[in-house]
């Protein structure tokens, strides 16, 4: 049995397979939010309340058309009253959530959740998640929802089907768009819950140099030739035994 797993241990692939694994640093949450005590009027952007290893930044910050609201426990602001998503894309009415790995490193989306609301009930407000690497055009939504309430219920989108936001080695910006059913205004926002308000999962991985990828290589070249000898020198005292 030892001499099995001694064998196993140096096998040059179970080696590079080992290396590999070690690439991936980080996993879980990338960046959260936790908007008790904070309003857009005072902090706009808003820096993330936690960041995983080798994130560099992450800010939660308002859309050009959007006028920031002091409403205590809220990050948000009013003048959401486009009636359509290409309305709104136009008029800037969005939240912006953005992250940014370090330098060396990249991050691979693999989900988002938030939590959201509005300041006065309307007959319907809808919200679309779009970013910056899918695109900012109506066709381009990640996430749809409509609620009726002062507060919709808590959203979450999976994302690590898309490769376009996997394994991205520079920011990232994400627009919530909100847009009502019928015209007129509303304060659409981030609103406090139990818990994290918006969240960003996912993982952080160092880029390996080109040099790590050549020595991967002539690790396996001379593993496979070593492995090759091996089996050789183990089946020649087989072969000999049946010879005489």
């Amino acid at each position: 049995m030892k001499i099995n797993n001694l064998k196993k241990a140096s096998n040059p692939f179970i080696l590079i397979a080992v290396i590999l694994g070690t690439i991936n640093l980080a996993y879980a949450q990338l960046a959260t939010w936790e908007v008790n005590t904070v309003n857009a009027g005072s902090t706009n952007p808003f820096s993330a309340t936690t960041l995983a290893s080798n994130v560099m930044s992450a800010n939660l910050a308002l859309g050009s058309g959007v006028s920031a609201s002091t409403a205590a426990d809220t990050f948000g602001g009013s003048n959401f009253n486009q009636i359509s998503l290409s309305n709104a894309i136009t008029g800037g009415d969005y939240i912006s959530f953005s992250i940014s790995p370090s330098i060396g490193y990249s991050i691979s989306i693999s989900s988002i959740t938030f939590n959201s609301g509005v300041s006065t009930t309307v007959t319907n407000f809808n919200g679309n998640l779009l970013s910056s690497v899918t695109g900012f055009t109506s066709s381009d939504s990640l996430l749809t929802y409509s609620f009726s309430a002062l507060g919709a219920s808590a959203q979450s989108v999976t994302l690590s089907a898309i490769s376009s936001l996997q394994n991205v080695t520079s920011a990232v910006e994400f627009r919530l768009y909100g847009f009502r059913d019928t015209s007129g205004t509303s304060t659409f926002r981030i609103r406090n819950l139990s818990g994290n308000d918006l969240v960003i999962n996912g993982t952080a991985s160092v880029i390996p140099e080109p040099s790590t990828f050549t020595f991967l290589a002539g690790t396996a070249v001379l593993g496979l030739a070593a492995f090759r000898r091996r089996s050789r020198c183990q089946q020649s005292p087989s072969r000999d035994a049946n010879s005489t």
